[in-house]
């Protein structure tokens, strides 16, 4: 998204607006997505650490349960109020501000869209992180954001037309793609190996 600017930048300076705005607003909700993440990642790591299968896949659906709650109710924010939402950042007098937020608009209406997309992707790093699972997943996520995702914000926003909407687009493809196949990679158990138990230590004795 941050590199997507660059394109926005492109089209013209209110779309660039719009487009810092809605990304603000965006990065504040995904910022719960991240924390479940973390969160996820510890669970997991310590249910894979005692072998115990049913464990990881009971805390990784409960921390799916509650990303996708969250970006049920973010999805509902951004498509009942986004002029609030949008004027918030924006000063009354600005002669720009009704354009602003039109384009912003649009753009928190795609981010509603891929919601559910960029929560379920940045989970599934988490809990294959915490399996131990982690050089396949970087590729994936890569290959999803840089060779997916940005060359459909061009086509879309440029040959296509779609302007502003069309740059964000892409990338919700890009991120559509990342948790698919992330999460296909965690529930059917790739590149997962047996956690290994080591003995414990015996009692130290002087």
């Amino acid at each position: 998204f941050a590199a997507s600017a660059l394109m926005m930048g492109w089209i013209g300076t209110s779309q660039l607006a719009a487009h810092g705005i809605a990304l603000e607003i965006a990065s504040a909700t995904f910022m719960v997505h991240l924390g479940l993440s973390n969160a996820a990642t510890v669970r997991a790591g310590r249910a894979y650490g005692a072998g115990d299968q049913t464990g990881l896949r009971r805390g990784a659906l409960v921390a799916i349960g509650l990303s996708v709650a969250m970006a049920c109710l973010t999805m509902l924010l951004f498509l009942g109020i986004p002029e609030s939402l949008i004027g918030v950042f924006l000063s009354d007098t600005d002669p720009a501000r009704p354009e602003i937020v039109s384009i912003g608009v649009g753009l928190l209406a795609v981010a509603a869209l891929f919601q559910l997309a960029d929560g379920g992707q940045v989970l599934a790093l988490g809990v294959l992180r915490g399996v131990q699972d982690t050089r396949v997943p970087m590729v994936i996520a890569a290959c999803s954001y840089w060779l997916i995702g940005i060359p459909s914000s061009y086509v879309l926003g440029f040959w296509l037309e779609w302007g502003a909407r069309g740059i964000w687009m892409g990338l919700v493809i890009g991120l559509m793609v990342a948790v698919v196949l992330l999460m296909v990679r965690f529930w059917t158990g790739k590149g997962r190996a047996a956690p290994v138990h080591r003995p414990e230590a015996p009692p130290f004795r002087a």
